[in-house]
């Protein structure tokens, strides 16, 4: 049998909160995804796109909701707090545990792993590989012409320049090496995800496709950027990359003001950083959503029914075809319906509304108020994942049509 790969996941993930980066929760979603290659032992919270506590909140929702309550979730501490805190306790006592085994995944600041060194000096002798996503070696433009800055390494500076120097067998996704190939298409990433059998499909399309909205407004880009995920992945398939032993000279100063993690000539450098390149944007994709799409969701809420795949609720469909032709008030949307054959009178406004709040709960549809006081009214309009489940609602239809002329034709035969 196979032998595991020992990880812990030390993330910033704050995909449970509005507008926040979604590629740490991606990571955590491929790890989960590979269960034959990859024992999760647990998720350390740090800061960096939140606090600490906002990590841990997010960590435990994301495995309440696909039922992954068996992995050990640990609190971090906060900026200006002592690093030596639970999570770097635990790092510390799986290092002693599965000594020459573990695999360090760092997709966040680096204080938990230093709070460990600071606990364990050896830490760094026991840890079988340490591998980051951070950093940078030129300045990073996305999306064409918007600079990035480092957040992962430069947010603690005394952590990363200690591990960055000190620990060994060290690979660093940066956002230089891993732009191109970490690049996420929303139409792409809708339709992968959203017309799979298994509903962990829709429920990572739902969870994380809000990014895709905050990145068309900041850069008016269709696109996002899955930097961790490049970093799981190097964990199980490094045939995938290309490695780059960089002689680096690490310095707390350069790492503070942007993470530069400053190559040079191998007589002057403090430790020598293997920096990956993905050899195929391709290949490293399908492994994403391969993975994404082999998550077991054993929880009771793993049940998507915009799917289309429930005959009693084709009023959802029916209002998602209204929609997609302008946004509409609730009440002149159930006139539309009648309108166009999609209902009749007996239409139940209770039941109608009741669907609306749903379907809105559930992301298809978002809503704002025009007007103010008792004369308010909530327009109703469809967004990305509406438009989606529109497609699948046609193509399960068209396989219900086939059925149901069967079903029909059976009952007439009965007669004769």
């Amino acid at each position: 049998m196979k032998k595991k790969i020992k990880v812990i996941c030390d993330c910033d993930n704050t995909g449970s909160f509005p507008g926040r980066p979604m590629d740490d929760a991606l990571a955590i979603l491929y790890l989960l995804g590979n269960p034959e290659d990859i024992e999760l032992l647990g998720i350390t919270c740090n800061y960096g796109n939140g606090t600490s506590e906002e990590s841990f909140i997010s960590n435990t929702t994301l495995l309440n909701e696909t039922g992954y309550t068996d992995v050990p979730v640990l609190r971090g501490f906060e900026v200006g707090e002592n690093p030596v805190c639970e999570s770097s306790e635990f790092i510390a006592k799986m290092a002693d545990m599965y000594n020459g085994e573990l695999v360090y995944l760092g997709i966040g600041s680096l204080g938990n792993l230093y709070g460990a060194y600071l606990i364990d000096n050896c830490i760094f002798d026991k840890i079988a590989q340490i591998v980051l996503m951070g950093g940078i070696t030129q300045p990073l433009f996305i999306h064409g012409s918007k600079p990035l800055d480092e957040l992962n390494f430069s947010v603690n500076a005394l952590a990363s320049s200690t591990v960055l120097s000190k620990g060994h067998n060290i690979s660093v996704i940066t956002g230089n090496n891993c732009l191109s190939v970490s690049e996420l298409p929303k139409d792409e990433f809708l339709s992968n995800l959203c017309s799979s059998e298994n509903p962990a499909g829709m429920y990572i399309a739902q969870k994380c496709g809000y990014r895709f909205k905050t990145k068309e407004i900041v850069y008016g880009a269709d696109s996002s950027y899955v930097w961790d995920a490049v970093a799981a992945a190097y964990i199980n398939h490094p045939e995938k990359y290309t490695d780059h032993p960089v002689p680096c000279k690490i310095s707390k100063d350069l790492i503070a003001e942007s993470g530069f993690l400053n190559p040079c000539e191998r007589d002057e450098a403090n430790n020598v950083i293997n920096i990956p390149s993905a050899r195929s944007r391709t290949e490293l994709q399908e492994l994403f959503y391969t993975s994404w799409l082999s998550l077991d969701m054993h929880t009771s809420d793993a049940n998507f029914s915009c799917r289309g795949l429930y005959l009693d609720k084709l009023i959802q469909p029916c209002i998602l075809i209204e929609l997609s032709k302008e946004p509409c008030y609730g009440f002149l949307l159930m006139k539309k319906l009648i309108e166009d054959g999609y209902a009749d009178e007996s239409l139940d406004p209770t039941g109608f509304y009741r669907n609306l709040k749903r379907m809105e709960k559930d992301g298809y549809l978002t809503s704002e108020s025009a007007g103010q006081g008792a004369k308010a009214k909530k327009i109703f309009s469809i967004t990305d994942f509406g438009r989606q489940a529109l497609l699948n609602w046609k193509d399960s239809l068209r396989r219900y049509g086939t059925h149901i002329s069967r079903i029909v034709s059976g009952i007439e035969e009965m007669g004769k």
